[in-house]
């Protein structure tokens, strides 16, 4: 399995810069694919805000399943 290990910048708009690592693992079962693994250094800005962004989107979820289900109720 080849990998390779790549630092990223990448902008987000709603937290800013994440400053992540890849690594590109080819799959030996099925050539082509590839599978790409983001990561963050542990206790570092980048994961504060990965852990923000999965805490806001934990919440848009649920406000679209009550509003689903309020909108279900209606009918």
């Amino acid at each position: 399995m080849a990998r390779a290990h790549t630092p990223l910048q990448q902008p987000e708009p709603v937290v800013g810069d994440l400053d992540l690592t890849y690594e590109a693992m080819e799959l030996p079962a099925d050539p082509g694919p590839t599978l790409l693994v983001y990561t963050a250094e542990p206790a570092s800005p980048t994961q504060d805000a990965l852990t923000l962004l999965a805490s806001w989107a934990a919440t848009l979820d649920q406000v679209d399943q009550s509003e689903m289900a309020h909108a279900t109720d209606e009918v």
